[in-house]
């Protein structure tokens, strides 16, 4: 990969953010798009709207019906997606160097201009309904959805991000109008170009592709802080689906741009990145009940939950990861975790880091992601404090956000066992 230098940075009068990092020697350029839009922003009884949105800037504009911005890619040798999370929505396109406008012109046509006509909604509200039916269908999927709903019990962050399959059905069309109206606009948007360009001209670009478009009105919404939890929480499912038991337990942690978050993604990597973590050692190895262990978190804008999950052998009991889980946990909480645990963490994440701006769209996205949390710099912030993380600081987490009587599990058990 040929080296990336910072970005340059740029915000337009009607509140558009630009980013242009030059990758010097880069075939390819990615440009990616975030709107500060995600499943967070759905009001009660709502849920699913971001991301029938998501698919709806698909559905076309007068300039570019359906289908067209599919092959303006594809001719040009290019690809294009889109995703949606709780925090943001975001749209992507990669392609050789030479076509990097095309994105800026495609992407301004559909800020403000997509049809969003009642046929084809009701086509895309059918497709995310299936696609909820095929989330019931996952028992996995319905793991981290029982969980999440337990653990959280204000917070949006409960939801799946595909929506709730008894809110699905009375989406309106009046209600996706609405939403874009009130979302998608330039000041509530981040584009962040990576590759090899000039950043006077993709600033350039930008200005002549978005710079009249008008600001939308944006609410704000009052923080959701979810009140404390001081007795463990567990919901138990039954499948004849399920190939064979599964627990997760979780635990409240906090979000990307909190001083701790860096100590609490140390313990992660600890507990299970690799065959040299601890629940890997302990499960896989050691007792013999796992096929797999996971400790993860995700980066957030607001607090979040922390996961230690396991897929089981066929005749272990749920109960028994949970137990020998907490073990770990507690045993941590007494003793802290060793300098050499730290940095084989450490390590990990670095290089997690270092291959996901590999590529010009990893480079776009982080660059966009950080963005839209107050500042592309927090991804540096963030690094640094990731490099200076010491053991008290793991042991400080540990403390602050692992209190046994603080957590929620999920057991997923086949029928009749």
């Amino acid at each position: 990969m040929a080296t990336a230098q910072a970005p340059t940075h740029a915000v337009l009068d009607n509140g558009l953010v630009v980013l242009a990092a030059p990758v010097r020697g880069s075939s390819l350029v990615a440009t990616t798009l975030l709107y500060r839009v995600g499943s967070y922003h759905e009001v009660p009884g709502k849920t699913g709207l971001a991301h029938l949105m998501e698919h709806m800037m698909f559905r076309g504009t007068e300039r570019y019906p359906r289908g067209a911005i599919d092959a303006a890619t594809g001719a040009r040798g290019g690809v294009n997606n889109a995703l949606t999370t709780a925090d943001y929505t975001a749209y992507y396109f990669v392609l050789p160097a030479e076509h990097w406008r095309v994105p800026l012109e495609l992407e301004a046509d559909r800020m403000f201009g997509c049809t969003l006509d009642r046929a084809s909604f009701e086509v895309e509200k059918r497709v995310a309904i299936e696609e909820r039916k095929m989330f019931d269908d996952d028992p996995e999927a319905a793991l981290d959805e029982a969980v999440d709903s337990i653990a959280l019990t204000r917070h949006p962050y409960r939801h799946p991000v595909v929506g709730l399959r008894e809110d699905l059905p009375g989406l309106g069309h009046d209600d996706l109008r609405s939403f874009y109206r009130a979302h998608y606009g330039p000041n509530n948007a981040v584009l962040a170009v990576a590759g090899d360009v000039d950043p006077e001209r993709v600033i350039d670009a930008a200005r002549e592709h978005f710079g009249d478009l008008p600001r939308v009105r944006l609410s704000s919404a009052s923080p959701i802080a979810e009140p404390p939890q001081t007795t463990p929480r567990r919901v138990v499912i039954e499948r004849e689906d399920a190939a064979a038991p599964q627990a997760v337990v979780v635990y409240r942690c906090p979000s990307a741009t909190d001083e701790n978050a860096p100590a609490v993604e140390v313990l992660a990597a600890i507990l299970g990145t690799g065959r040299g973590s601890l629940l890997h050692r302990r499960f896989v190895v050691g007792d013999a009940i796992a096929a797999e262990v996971s400790a993860m978190r995700l980066l957030q804008r607001d607090p979040g939950l922390f996961y230690v999950a396991a897929q089981l052998h066929p005749d272990v009991e749920p109960e028994t990861f949970e137990d020998g889980a907490l073990s770990i946990i507690e045993e941590l909480r007494g003793s802290g975790v060793t300098e050499e645990d730290v940095e084989r963490a450490k390590n990990v994440i670095r290089l997690d880091l270092l291959l996901g701006r590999e590529t010009c769209l990893g480079l776009s996205g982080a660059l966009g992601f950080w963005e839209t949390l107050g500042g592309w710099r927090l991804g540096d912030a963030y690094e640094e404090r990731l490099d200076a993380v010491r053991p008290d600081d793991v042991a400080g987490v540990l403390e602050i956000y692992f209190d046994p009587d603080s957590r929620s599990s999920a057991w997923l058990t086949p029928r009749g066992e």
